[in-house]
């Protein structure tokens, strides 16, 4: 017994001698980290990037979340070994939402409904134009093409995590991801405000978007996405559905209290008029308007408070900054009056540049089948100079051609016509989801007239996984009234059965 107690002491002592290599290899990295902040950072992030990993393959809904909040209010990293190529930190989670697709597939069960079927016809059209851009521009246009193709694509990842990864029961999560996302989003767009006023000197490249007044020239709002229209097109989003949820009285769809609610929709509604876009307040008030008439559960008693929190950003400008409400006035409105007289100039150019683009196809009927390659057009000079279409649905043609507009006008088809069938139908959360989608796809195709919104790969991730959530629900809806017929003794058995799903 005194030789096992002698040994024992021994090993003891020997352990805490092989641990002082340990100690000083400890020492030493952390001496190393406190004297370059930057790799402490960057091992920290690493760290988080682990420990996120096993939780999002056990939770994918939390994998959603975080996804789609840093795709809201990161901005890219650049590098200057990289150029002016970004680095999203959204697009650096994709491989643990592959993981998850991956490991969880003998429990995802996703349904082959329209909405899916559309989807990836919409991306397959678009996809069968890669090849064709490393054809006629080259390699590095190619791969850039690719890239911008495969951050659209992401929509795919985030629809199938969310229609495969919903439960019976409405779990913690997914209560509380519409809340999240708004206040991401509202802090999103008061970035954006901010540096509109009091530029953030971060270095990037931003797009050359500026706004010419009296007594200077002044850079568009473009927020983390360094981008004006593409900012307000995300913030616009988000201002339908705080202004939706108050007008029906639907705080409990997106789980904030009426006096927030009316302070997101004056932030973001700030958000949206300091990035002058005309497309994008087309599409805000197209999708407010569709909401209003169609959806049959505004209160008229609550057009006040709205029409409050949505004008008083716009009050402030013109009694604080009348140099920026006389430019919208008369630079962004006025120009209206002019239509009739010269309309190519009330369009920035846009008539002309759709001659060209009509031209194009007369003299190539080759480019009608496949197009040219995705996200070419501003890059290429297969065309002997850059070509900015500002028009959706021309930029498709020309792009992807027929099969890529093609299988967009398909998807289009299947959530105008999935939603206004699921806001006919229902009570309420349910139907003002599906309305409001209805409405938000409305103003999308109206911005689509002046803009290939429909790149605008952040707003789309944002959107479909919305609309994804949206289906689950009327999913639980429908089995909830088939159990509901069939008895409560086989109520589990049929949602199972209808859902498809095991207890993921």
């Amino acid at each position: 017994m005194r030789d096992e107690r002698l040994r024992h002491q021994a090993y003891l002592e020997w352990g805490k001698i092989a641990l002082l290599p340990l100690a000083f290899g400890i020492a030493w990295a952390v001496t190393i980290l406190a004297a370059r902040p930057i790799l402490l950072l960057i091992s920290a992030a690493c760290g988080l990037y682990v420990f996120f990993v096993p939780v999002s393959l056990r939770h994918p809904l939390i994998f959603v979340t975080v996804f789609l909040v840093f795709l809201i209010a990161l901005p890219p990293l650049y590098f200057s070994s990289l150029g002016e190529t970004p680095i999203y930190l959204s697009s650096l989670l994709v491989p643990i939402g592959l993981a998850i697709l991956v490991t969880r597939l003998p429990d995802l069960y996703l349904p082959l409904d329209a909405v899916t079927k559309g989807l990836v016809l919409f991306l397959a059209g678009t996809g069968l134009s890669l090849p064709f851009a490393w054809w006629l521009s080259g390699e590095t246009i190619g791969k850039q093409s690719l890239l911008r193709w495969l951050l659209l694509a992401q929509t795919a990842l985030i629809f199938a995590l969310v229609r495969g990864g919903a439960r019976w029961p409405v779990d913690r999560v997914e209560r509380w991801i519409m809340p999240v996302l708004l206040l991401a989003a509202v802090a999103s767009a008061g970035y954006g405000v901010v540096d509109f006023f009091w530029p953030i000197t971060l270095p990037h490249p931003a797009a050359d978007q500026f706004i010419w007044l009296e007594s200077a020239v002044v850079r568009r709002a473009q927020g983390v996405v360094y981008e004006a229209s593409s900012f307000g097109n995300l913030c616009g989003l988000f201002l339908v559905i705080a202004s939706a949820a108050f007008l029906a009285g639907e705080e409990r769809a997106v789980r904030i209290a009426r006096p927030w609610l009316l302070l997101c929709i004056a932030i973001l509604s700030f958000a949206v008029f300091v990035c002058f876009s005309r497309s994008v307040w087309g599409n805000v008030l197209t999708s407010l308007g569709v909401f209003v008439v169609s959806s049959g559960m505004v209160k008229a008693r609550r057009a006040w408070g709205f029409a409050l929190a949505f004008l008083t950003p716009m009050t402030l400008l013109w009694i604080y900054f009348p140099d920026l409400w006389n430019y919208f006035t008369g630079n962004r409105i006025g120009y209206f009056g002019q239509i009739l007289g010269d309309p190519n100039l009330v369009t920035s150019g846009r008539l002309e540049t759709w001659a060209t683009v009509f031209s194009i196809l007369r003299g190539h009927p080759n480019y009608l089948l496949f197009g040219v390659g995705y996200k070419t057009l501003p890059f290429t000079r297969l065309f002997h100079e850059e070509i900015i279409t500002d028009n959706g649905f021309l930029n498709l043609l020309l792009e992807t051609g027929i099969l890529g507009l093609g299988g967009f006008l398909v998807f289009s088809a299947t959530v105008f016509g999935s939603f206004w069938r699921l806001s006919r139908r229902g009570l309420g959360t349910q139907v003002f989801w599906s309305a409001t989608l209805f409405s938000l796809w409305c103003g999308q195709w109206v911005q689509m007239m002046a803009a290939d919104s429909y790149t605008f790969w952040r707003s789309m991730v944002v959107l479909i996984a919305l609309m994804a959530f949206a289906l689950n629900r009327a999913d639980r809806t429908y089995a909830g009234e088939l159990s509901g017929n069939l008895g409560e003794q086989q109520s589990l058995s049929a949602r199972l059965e209808f859902l498809g799903r095991t207890n993921v």
